[in-house]
């Protein structure tokens, strides 16, 4: 597995802020510590932010409510439809 580029590095310092945000804003509203954070705890824009930056880090894929990652793909179902971006 080849070294990340610095750019890469700054990509995913930056999913991972915006995902310790989604996890503060939790607990702050009084969610179990315990448990997972949804996205429902981050802004429209921030949740944008992250779907693009895991597209690009990851080789994430959506199309025709089909996930593509990594050689894998999986259906998406009514709830999780998610717009590629």
């Amino acid at each position: 597995m080849k070294e990340p580029t610095q750019k890469q590095k700054q990509q995913y310092q930056r999913l991972n802020e915006l995902f310790a945000q989604a996890r503060s804003r939790y607990l702050d509203a009084g969610g179990d510590p315990r448990r997972p954070v949804d996205n429902s705890y981050l802004t429209e824009e921030e949740r944008k932010e992250a779907l693009e930056l895991g597209a690009q880090i990851f080789g994430v894929e959506v199309k025709d409510s089909y996930v593509y990652c990594q050689g894998r793909s999986w259906k998406l179902t009514d709830k999780q439809e998610v717009k590629n971006p």
